[in-house]
């Protein structure tokens, strides 16, 4: 797609934990969906040529490097002592960053203090801002304020509701923000880099169930321990990482009890770039948490050849609409549709190929950053006009 390239656009993209990804280093953190899709779009924008700084938030060895035309820096450390934006020695580093990278235009994803910041940085320096919403939640209860209680979203309320910007990743999170707020969202969806080998699991050791993500309690993930010990005749496997320090007694406890289970074997971390390896020996995804955005390891699977069996979360109903796997409203239904699935090898494969044929079509990388350059497109069209207006 055409942009306007008289001079590089500066794009700053602002995300905690994506170093390891953004550099291929394997670290041991949280890691989740809105570091995988900054990453991805953050390397799909410097191959495009666009003049691209991404800003992290881990302790690494140092402050900056550039790695494959992308200029990373590490304002400071927040994994050790939670959110610590709002700390003014650390805004005060943060800002200097922020005005060494002179952005065009600031990119960011998911709910943190951060945004607040962003937001008012960018009103302040006449630059714009994108918000990318990485859960459903981030879309009403992170949004409401109603009780003393949720004074805390304040911060976050005002950096959403003040960017120019808010990506959506489902039609259902658009309506959800409107209704809300008041603010209009556009839809974009999640990216996914497609898994091109040929997928071959008929075999009985690939006939594994994965369970992928956080092990904390939001997620459910004991629910995927008591499926393994309703169906004992096939090994599950569950791969998470601890969530948070203030979960760490609950990782503990899933995975002592997991150790109680013949048919699963609780795997714990494994590094991003070797996850695939996992999926490639698996039949089915499970996915147990009600509470999500659009799961990047429902795309993982499916672009595999995997259907995954969601328990009470369908993004936008897809899973329905274009026969993904199942939709299970019950946990006796998450049971029935699993059995189901792993006794019918016909009906898994006509799932795997219609799964791999929907992530093709809707999720693919190129047809999506066409998608962001329509909005950088029009940012700076936008400013070319508001320009015009000065002069004249």
């Amino acid at each position: 797609m055409e942009n306007h390239m008289s001079k590089k656009v500066k794009i700053c993209l602002l995300c905690e934990y994506a170093y390891s990804l953004l550099t291929g280093e394997t670290d041991e953190i949280d890691i989740g969906g809105a570091e995988l899709q900054m990453s991805i779009l953050a390397k799909e924008l410097a191959k495009r040529l666009y003049d691209v700084s991404f800003v992290t938030f881990q302790k690494t060895r140092t402050s900056f490097r550039l790695f494959e035309n992308i200029k990373i820096y590490n304002a400071f450390d927040c994994k050790t002592s939670g959110y610590t934006y709002l700390h003014p020695w650390n805004i005060y580093k943060l800002l200097k960053i922020l005005e060494i990278i002179d952005a065009d235009i600031y990119i960011q994803k998911g709910k943190s203090p951060l945004i607040s910041v962003i937001s008012f940085y960018s009103k302040l320096k006449n630059k714009s801002f994108i918000h990318l919403l990485s859960s459903d939640n981030s879309a009403s209860s992170d949004l409401n304020i109603k009780t003393i209680k949720n004074l805390k979203n304040i911060i976050y309320r005002y950096g959403v509701k003040y960017c120019d910007y808010v990506i959506c990743q489902t039609n259902h999170q658009k309506e959800l923000l409107n209704n809300t707020i008041g603010k209009m969202g556009r839809v974009i969806k999640n990216m996914c880099i497609i898994n091109q080998k040929e997928n071959v699991r008929n075999k009985t050791n690939n006939l594994n169930v994965l369970w992928v993500g956080r092990l904390s309690k939001a997620k459910k993930p004991d629910l995927f321990l008591l499926l393994a010990k309703n169906i004992p005749d096939f090994r599950f496997w569950m791969i998470g990482a601890i969530s948070s320090s203030e979960e760490l007694n609950y990782y503990h406890e899933i995975k002592e009890s997991a150790k109680m289970i013949k048919n699963l074997d609780f795997i714990g971390f494994v590094p991003h770039n070797k996850i695939f390896g996992y999926y490639e020996k698996s039949c089915l995804l499970i996915n147990t948490s009600p509470n999500e955005g659009f799961p990047n390891t429902f795309l993982e699977a499916w672009s595999c050849g995997i259907p995954v069996v969601s328990l009470n979360f369908d993004p936008d109903e897809i899973i329905c609409k274009y026969e993904l796997g199942f939709h299970s409203m019950t946990f006796d239904d998450l049971v029935k549709h699993t059995s189901q699935l792993l006794k019918n090898e016909s009906i898994r494969n006509n799932i795997g190929i219609k799964a791999k044929n929907y992530v093709l079509r809707e999720h693919n990388v190129n047809n999506i950053i066409d998608e962001y350059e329509k909005i950088i497109n029009e940012i700076i069209d936008i400013e070319k006009s508001n320009h015009h207006k000065m002069r004249g």
